[in-house]
């Protein structure tokens, strides 16, 4: 045993259109000391994720009422909580990982029309101004200026 026999991945590709979005959805383990998710570009590569929103985790995500993390990617910023930027990407990869939680459940990926993309969320999920979006990009940076670096 070691490090990694605690951690669960789960990869994925997107591929979307300019006016489209894809909303990630999963259950969350009621354990949960980590989990996280990120964009990668087509050669695997993984998006910068300083000065944009190219990841989360269970520390920085909404969770929507009903328990259940939803995510957005789309070419645009949709006002909505959880929104993955893929950097102008419209294809790439994504990978998440459950790290010592005590279920791993398998996220779905819904891709709709940009312009109804509120008619496929819970009706109480929230809107992001763009002053709120700033405010969320500018601890992330703060954050990530923060990390140690080895």
């Amino acid at each position: 045993p070691g490090a990694l026999i605690k951690q669960v991945y789960w990869p994925a590709c997107f591929q979307f259109e300019p006016d489209e979005a894809l909303i990630i959805e999963t259950a969350l383990p009621d354990r949960r000391p980590y989990w996280n998710i990120q964009l990668n570009d087509p050669l695997f590569n993984a998006l910068e994720y300083v000065y944009r929103l190219s990841s989360s985790n269970g520390h920085m995500a909404h969770i929507s009422s009903d328990g259940h993390f939803r995510a957005v990617i789309a070419l645009t910023d949709p006002g909505v909580p959880n929104w993955l930027d893929p950097a102008g990407y419209t294809e790439g990869g994504i990978y998440g990982r459950w790290y010592d939680c005590d279920s791993e459940p398998v996220p779905t990926i819904t891709r709709v029309k940009l312009a109804e993309l509120r008619d496929h969320l819970p009706t109480d999920t929230p809107v992001i101004t763009a002053e709120q979006r700033a405010e969320e990009l500018r601890l992330r940076v703060r954050a990530c200026q923060r990390r140690r670096r080895w």
